[in-house]
C-alpha cells in the first residue's frame, strides 16, 4: 500500500480535527488525502424516504451516494488544498476498509469514539478487527 490517508468525516461532530490530523500525516508521508463520508444502511433508508416523500426528488443508491460525496467535499474544501472525496453506503467499517483498499491507503483517521455518530460503526465486540485484518493503521482523533 501507499502512504494514502483516508479521513472519515461521517459519524463525527469534529470533522475539522479528523481532517487536520489526516493532512498532517499526509504532509509527513507525502501521501494523498481521501475524504470519505459513509452513510449507514439505517440512515440510507431514512434519507431515501425523506428525499422521495418530502422533496419529491428521485432517489436511489446513486443519488444518496452523490449526496454523501457532496457532504465530504463541503467539509473538506475549507480545510484542505488537495484531496479526493467519496461517498459510500453500507456497513461503515466494511465500507471504510473497502475504500481504503481501493485507493491504496494504509491509514484511516476517524473520530476516536467508534460508537459515535449516525449509525457510523457496526456494533462488534472488536470494531478494529476488520482494519487489522487488512493491515490498516487506524488513528483515532479525540
Amino acid at each position: 500500500m501507499s502512504d494514502g490517508i483516508v479521513a472519515v468525516v461521517s459519524g463525527t461532530t469534529s470533522p475539522e480535527r479528523v481532517l487536520f490530523e489526516a493532512a498532517r500525516r499526509a504532509d509527513d508521508s507525502g501521501g494523498a488525502v481521501y475524504v470519505l463520508y459513509v452513510l449507514g444502511l439505517e440512515w440510507y433508508a431514512s434519507a431515501e424516504l425523506w428525499l422521495a416523500e418530502r422533496l419529491r426528488i428521485p432517489t436511489g443508491t446513486e443519488t444518496i451516494r452523490e449526496v454523501c460525496e457532496r457532504k465530504a467535499d463541503r467539509v473538506a474544501a475549507p480545510a484542505l488544498e488537495t484531496y479526493e472525496t467519496a461517498g459510500r453506503i453500507g456497513h461503515p467499517i466494511d465500507e471504510i476498509v473497502e475504500y481504503a483498499t481501493q485507493v491504496g491507503a494504509d491509514t484511516v483517521v476517524a473520530d476516536g469514539d467508534l460508537t459515535a455518530g449516525a449509525g457510523a460503526w457496526r456494533r462488534a465486540s472488536e470494531p478494529l478487527e476488520p482494519f487489522r485484518e487488512r493491515e490498516l493503521s487506524v488513528v483515532p482523533v479525540y
